[in-house]
């Protein structure tokens, strides 16, 4: 009597490499090779101030104290769980934190090839992942650190997977399906609110494909049911901490009603938009045009992927920072691989060399797409961050970190006067105020003079051992009605308790440790210490 047993997955994946033939073996390794070759000079970068935010907040999660409540986060929570986890496993290592994003996004990149293969077939798939991996990362690598949108990618992915695998199983029962695609919604939900528009579009466009196939209403509220919960023990376990906490009241505060005023603050709008678009342009041109040839494979699906472009395009918020734009990125190049499909099918009506041709066609829009790329690829990690960063304090905040932990103990607060709170994490310190970036108390809002007195009151009560000034402009977002209370009091309290022991600059290196006036002119960042600190000691 003969035993069957199962094959492992790798046995599996052993079998799916062995019925691939060379040209699509070649196309996966080349994927992988540039997926390593658009990071190999970034990937332990200097973290930037949103980096740096997330980190912060990470890192009191791990201590046991509640961000929201500890840190002002404008971002749901899994993005702090993101960061803290990644910080837990590999805790000497600052960039951890974009080693996870890169596997978030490398599974994002293989469930867009999934995707395509399931609603268009064979030819689709690897020109769809080898378009998205630079697209990405946007002209020039713009978008190499850990945002939240590269993370959000794979549960958005995941949840249209589902559903693109589902439509296609004519006779099962859709519920359990329904539950974990409610699952990865609510969880791509809480990395960022703004996926909503595509998340909702595939819903709906779920909903009316199983009212049309359903052959009783039983079974169709047996679906919204089981989403319905799908999407209840995703929060549960993804905020639940919260709201036991404080009932969600500083989650909510952050994260809702402070970025109802942030919105309104400049940088979203039409204008933002085109300014974009304008970027775009002048590097991808050719994705402009090379997506409308899809039309002519006369798929039906075409509509709902150009549905969901839209719905990418209403969830960037018309922002003009690149990272809202991660979220195109996916359908953007799968419309771009069915455009290259169908040129390449109406081409071969006269040449018959397919194979070729679409080779040869996803290769010329690749040099295209990646030729603003390369002068990057060829610069040297310290090279590639001066360019990218030497007009930002992210050099220096490594150096000023290392002084701040010599000359403070855990036990110390450290106050950050601007919005870079990657000096706290580098150091393992923490602010005496929850506003560890400056910028919900200089943004005119209703809540600003509010939180100002907030932020006062914490420094009166919890004087820091040392202050750290950051005078980039970038740092603190002044506005012409933002209210003055604050620097009123800032100037004042570090000039009546505080002297000044270091100044640097933003390449990372040591201006001088004088407080004379030409040093102070030229200076980026000023360490403050606390008079007659060590002598009390």
């Amino acid at each position: 009597m003969s035993v069957s047993t199962k094959p492992t997955p790798l046995q599996k994946c052993r079998a799916l490499w062995a019925e691939r033939g060379w040209p699509s073996r070649i196309g996966i390794i080349g994927l992988v090779a540039m997926f390593v070759l658009l990071r190999w000079n970034n990937f332990n970068a200097p973290l930037i101030r949103d980096e740096g935010d997330y980190a912060y907040s990470g890192q009191l999660l791990i201590q046991g104290l509640a961000p929201y409540e500890h840190a002002f986060v404008q971002k749901p929570p899994l993005v702090i769980y993101s960061y803290a986890l990644s910080n837990l496993l590999l805790p000497d290592l600052f960039w951890s934190p974009r080693l996870l994003a890169y596997l978030f996004v490398a599974l994002a990149t293989a469930l867009l090839g999934y995707i395509a293969r399931l609603e268009f077939g064979k030819g689709i798939a690897l020109p769809a992942m080898w378009l998205m991996t630079p697209m990405v990362l946007l002209p020039e690598i713009e978008q190499f650190p850990a945002s939240v949108e590269m993370f959000m990618l794979f549960p958005v992915l995941a949840t249209v997977a589902i559903y693109c695998h589902v439509r296609r199983q004519e006779h099962q029962p859709q519920h359990w399906y329904w539950f974990a695609a409610a699952f990865f919604a609510v969880t791509a939900l809480l990395y960022k609110y703004t996926a909503l528009p595509v998340l909702a579009f595939t819903f709906a466009a779920w909903f009316i494909e199983i009212q049309q196939k359903a052959v009783n209403k039983g079974s169709i509220l047996r679906c919204l049911a089981f989403g319905f919960a799908g999407g209840v023990v995703a929060a549960a376990i993804e905020v639940g901490y919260f709201f036991v906490h404080d009932g969600g009241a500083r989650l909510w505060e952050s994260t809702v009603l402070f970025n109802r005023y942030y919105l309104a603050s400049g940088p979203f709008g039409l204008t933002c938009l085109i300014i974009r678009l304008k970027i775009f342009w002048s590097y991808w041109w050719i994705l402009f045009f090379i997506p409308w040839t899809g039309w002519l494979l006369r798929n039906r699906r075409i509509w709902f992927w150009l549905g969901m472009l839209l719905c990418a395009f209403l969830a960037t918020g018309m922002s003009i920072y690149g990272q809202y734009y991660i979220i195109l990125m996916p359908f953007w190049a799968l419309l771009s691989a069915m455009g290259i499909r169908a040129l390449t099918a109406q081409l071969d009506q006269w040449t018959k060399l397919s194979v070729w041709l679409g080779s040869l066609l996803v290769t010329v829009v690749l040099i295209l797409l990646i030729r603003s790329d390369i002068p990057w690829l060829l610069c040297k990690p310290e090279r590639f961050t001066e360019l990218k960063m030497g007009t930002y304090p992210f050099l220096g905040s490594r150096l000023v970190a290392n002084q701040v932990s010599q000359l403070s103990t855990p036990d110390d607060f450290v106050f950050v006067a601007g919005s870079e709170p990657q000096i706290l994490y580098y150091a393992r310190r923490f602010s005496p105020t929850r506003f560890s970036t400056l910028y919900p108390l200089m943004i005119p809002s209703p809540a600003a003079r509010r939180y100002q007195a907030e932020a006062i009151q914490d420094l009166q009560k919890h004087p820091p051992a040392l202050i750290v000034f950051v005078k980039g402009s970038d740092s603190w977002a002044r506005h012409a009605a933002t209210p003055p209370d604050f620097l009123n009091f800032l100037g004042d309290f570090i000039s009546q308790n505080y002297q000044l022991i270091g100044s640097y600059l933003n390449n990372g290196e040591k201006s001088h440790r004088t407080s004379t006036n030409d040093v102070l002119a030229v200076s980026d960042i000023l360490l403050y210490e606390r008079n007659n600190r060590r002598k009390v000691q």
